[in-house]
């Protein structure tokens, strides 16, 4: 195996390489570049132009949101303050003629919306739309209204807005007829009935006029809900607003759409611009021959750092990094053969080698020495045979033979025939299926059955498809030995619980007795199941429940092993937990 230190430097310095092609190939000629699109075109990119472009408009929607916003919140006033339908109660109650209520609706009319730069005329009705009692009006000169806007709302437009006001109920609505906008909403008492209708009409040089004065647009329109405005037309505008893309830009033919969507109180705007050519391109027609020149020069450059690069650096990586992954995959010891051409992956190459053939001596070494640990601890662990056991049994035996009875005497010489084959393990298993760790568990119940009798009750609950999992042999004979000897013995009488259950990682094995435990017994079994506790000074007869727990740790690992807990009702839980391991 090659174990040889890592050798000294066996080519240039790639730092000096890449600097000087960097800056020979690279960085003269894109600060080249970076200059003349910044003195030419650097304000004129198309994503600065719709960026730009789409701020304004946006600006511009906004501000018709807010007088929109305005009107509306006008309109949702004469219902709040209740003025109108307090003169209209009056006058149906009679308390009020008809030449009187309506010089209040004038008046209320007059102070709330007649000074409002946002509507030209408001219009106020009672009764049904179809035959209204009469009509209510002001106009607002300032705003482009007159008294001949409301002959013709009266005369044009008033069966559109009665026929919207019919299917209103408290909302508003926006209704355009010819070239006039009006924002329509129903007067509702209390009880939410329809006592009368308010009508605005717009002044739409007032309302859109961030979008009016627009100049630098071809064409403007603009949709309120389903009322569409064309504020400065254009049939490519059109074309491009009935398509409804999901983008709100577009490029076609050197010209620019956009479109902006801004949600206002219970309408939705939607606004469409065309910006023309001379607004979207810039006069400069030197800029595509010198870019294209620089690009035609830039290419071989490019080729050459690319050729460079990939000797240099990537093929080096690429080499340590198949290197790496041999290794992971455990071919410990492996070797570059490969010679690089630059000091750094030299040194990097050799090293890697070195560490390598170390790794796989280390490893080689440690595993070996694991392996005969293992082996020993095992083999030590597992020859430890408790003699109390044996002479009680061998004292029962002997008291069966005394009375005669030959055929008890027979079953419990099978029985300890039984345990002292699984003890003594010819043929050197360190784990047996569940099922034949229970062959022995219950040779071992049936002496400690036939030792105290009725004293002593056993359940078991134990699923057959637990069965067939993989235990460390003779795991459960010294717990449950441990429960009954200091759980039912020192009680007279008890019963001990043996269960299996599983998740998808550990196998559980759990023995319970209700003898509980006294705080002798508490420091016990802490000095018993500490991981690092020493065997070798134990007398023979506490070695069980110490030995399974070792082992458990020894063949299955963290966190496997034996806790023993007291629960409620004086109830001592022995838990076994190992990974699950099933054959085929």
């Amino acid at each position: 195996m090659n174990t040889k230190e890592p050798s000294g430097n066996t080519g240039g310095s790639m730092r000096r390489w890449m600097l000087g092609l960097l800056l020979t190939c690279w960085l003269i000629p894109i600060a080249l570049l970076i200059g003349i699109f910044g003195v030419y075109v650097a304000g004129h990119h198309d994503d600065m132009t719709v960026e730009n472009f789409l701020e304004q408009l946006q600006f511009g929607d906004q501000i018709c949101v807010e007088r929109l916003n305005n009107v509306i919140s006008a309109s949702r006033q004469a219902s709040y303050d209740g003025e109108l339908l307090a003169a209209y109660e009056a006058y149906q109650a009679g308390t009020l003629d008809a030449l009187k209520a309506g010089k209040r609706y004038k008046e209320y009319l007059a102070s709330k919306y007649q000074k409002n730069n946002a509507i030209a005329s408001a219009i106020l009705w009672f009764g049904t739309a179809d035959a209204p009692d009469s009509f209510y009006s002001v106009y607002n000169e300032h705003a482009h209204g007159s008294y001949q806007q409301i002959r013709t709302y009266q005369e044009q437009d008033h069966e559109a807005a009665a026929a919207c006001a019919k299917e209103l109920g408290t909302g508003i609505r926006f209704l355009k007829c010819g070239s006039r906008l009006y924002l329509i909403r129903n007067l509702v008492d209390a009880r939410y009935q329809t006592q009368g209708t308010l009508v605005f009409c717009l002044n739409q040089s007032y309302c859109f006029q961030s979008l009016r004065d627009y100049l630098q647009a071809e064409g403007v329109s603009m949709r309120i809900n389903d009322e569409s405005l064309m504020l400065r037309g254009d049939e490519r505008l059109q074309a491009w607003e009935e398509k409804k893309e999901e983008k709100n830009y577009t490029w076609k033919g050197g010209r620019l759409y956009l479109r902006d969507e801004l949600r206002g109180d219970n309408y939705i705007l939607q606004t469409y611009v065309l910006f023309g050519k001379e607004i979207t391109q810039y006069p400069f027609y030197g800029y595509p021959y010198v870019l294209g020149a620089l690009i035609v020069c830039l290419i071989p450059m490019l080729l050459l750092l690319l050729c460079v690069f990939r000797r240099q650096v990537t093929h080096p990586i690429e080499v340590l990094c198949r290197a790496s992954q041999r290794i992971e995959g455990g071919e410990l010891g492996y070797q570059i053969t490969e010679q690089m051409e630059n000091a750094e992956f030299a040194y990097l190459s050799a090293s890697m080698n070195h560490m390598s053939a170390h790794l796989k001596q280390q490893f080689d070494r440690i595993y070996e020495e694991e392996i005969a640990l293992r082996e020993a601890r095992i083999m030590a662990l597992q020859s430890h045979i408790n003699p109390h056991f044996m002479n009680n049994t061998l004292e029962i035996i002997n008291w069966e033979a005394r009375m005669g009875d030959n055929l008890k005497v027979s079953k419990m010489i099978e029985a300890l025939s039984t345990m002292l084959d699984a003890a003594l393990d010819r043929r050197k298993r360190p784990q047996v299926r569940l099922a034949e760790e229970m062959v022995y568990v219950n040779s071992y119940l049936y002496i400690m059955k036939e030792r105290l009798g009725r004293r002593l009750t056993v359940e078991t609950d134990i699923p057959e498809e637990l069965l067939d999992y993989y235990v460390p042999r003779l795991c459960l004979q010294p717990v449950i030995e441990n429960a009954i000897e200091h759980g039912v013995v020192p009680n007279g009488s008890g019963t001990v619980w043996i269960q299996a259950k599983k998740d998808d990682t550990y196998l559980y094995l759990v023995i319970k007795n209700g003898g509980g435990m006294s705080e002798e017994d508490q420091a016990r079994i802490h000095r018993l199941l500490d991981p690092n506790y020493n065997t070798g000074k134990e007398p023979s007869g506490n070695l069980g429940i110490a030995n399974v727990n070792q082992r458990l740790r020894i063949l299955c690992g963290e966190p496997c092993g034996l806790t023993i807990t007291e629960e409620e009702n004086q109830i001592v839980t022995a838990k076994l937990t190992m990974t699950l391991q099933k054959n085929g």
